[in-house]
Parts: C-alpha cells; structure tokens; sequence
C-alpha cells in the first residue's frame, strides 16, 4: 500500500509540475488566441504573434501573461488529477510498462 501512495504522491508533483512547466510556456500565445476571439472588429489581424506584439509594446511581458495566477491555480490540481487517473486506469487494466 505505501509504494501505491508514494506512486500517486509522485503522480500528483509530477503532473502538477508538469502542467503548471506548459501553461508557463504557452499562456501568451493563448493570451492572443483570446484577444483575437473576442475582436469585437473581424477585419482586425488574426496573427497571435502581431497581437502578442501589440500586448508587449503596450503592456510589457506582464500583460503577455494575464491570469496566469489563475491558469496556474487550475493547471496543476487539473494536471495531477489527469496522471494519477492515467496511472490508475493503466494499473486496473493490468498494462505494465516497467
């Protein structure tokens, strides 16, 4: 039993990490993919990196990264939950991978 929760403890950090390492890396571009969305103009541009340029020259790498604190907060239970259930799906159909 202790080597199954050292497991899913390994699953919860890991996961967690791992979603917070990839919300870090792609939340500007997301950031443009919302502003480009929500455009209430249609024939305003479409490219998320002339967007990110405009949010940068406006709002420096701070306004590239709005609601990260939010993201964050959500990508690493969401994340953790995601590997520990994989790992508990692949255990319960008897796949091993070692």
């Amino acid at each position: 039993m202790k080597g199954n929760l050292t497991d899913m403890g390994i699953g919860i950090v890991t996961g967690g990490l791992s979603g917070v390492a990839f919300w870090s890396a792609v939340l500007p571009l997301d950031v443009a993919k919302t502003i480009i969305q929500t455009a209430p103009d249609k024939s305003s541009t479409r490219n998320p990196f002339a967007v990110l340029n405009s949010i940068y020259s406006r709002a420096g790498l701070k306004g590239c990264y709005t609601g990260f604190g939010p993201t964050i907060l959500r990508a690493f239970p969401a994340n953790a939950a995601a590997i520990v259930s994989w790992e508990l799906a692949l255990k319960m159909l008897g796949i091993n991978r070692d």
